[in-house]
């Protein structure tokens, strides 16, 4: 069984360093320990029993850390960040002509209205959305 809980074990670390996802490290950890167990000539059903034991645990023990760490990895981009900014039109927006334009840090942006309305060049809006590459605008209240 020393073999086989040897083979396991480097196929699950080979499995665990090609993806980039935790996919099988908790059964690599439960195969580690059988493999201990094997080295003492315990039975094979025991082995299972320690591979199946370690593996829970370790997969109970680490789901909060591996939680917070898939969650961390949804931050928003540079582009998520123009939604809210306040921009001034460049060019007439027109929903109806496919024409419109803003200024955003220092970049001219294809621009829509959200609600159909013509907007006019010097007027102040809000990003709302972005729809592929155009931003989504509403005239600013106020």
């Amino acid at each position: 069984m020393t073999i086989f809980w040897t083979v396991l074990l480097v196929a699950l670390i080979i499995l665990e360093a090609s993806t980039a996802q935790f996919v099988c490290i908790w059964f690599a950890g439960g195969a580690f320990a059988s493999l201990i167990c094997s080295m003492f000539d315990l039975e094979p059903w025991i082995q299972i029993c320690v591979f199946l034991a370690v593996t829970l645990i370790l997969l109970i023990s680490t789901k909060k850390i591996v939680r917070k760490l898939k969650s961390s990895t949804n931050e928003k981009t540079n582009v998520d960040a123009l939604i809210g900014q306040t921009v001034i039109v460049t060019e007439k927006i027109s929903n109806i002509a496919g024409e419109g334009a803003v200024k955003l840090g220092g970049m001219i942006w294809s621009a829509r209205s959200d609600n159909s309305d013509e907007i006019d060049i010097g007027e102040i809006v809000t990003v709302i959305r972005i729809d592929g590459v155009k931003l989504i605008v509403n005239k600013k209240a106020g």
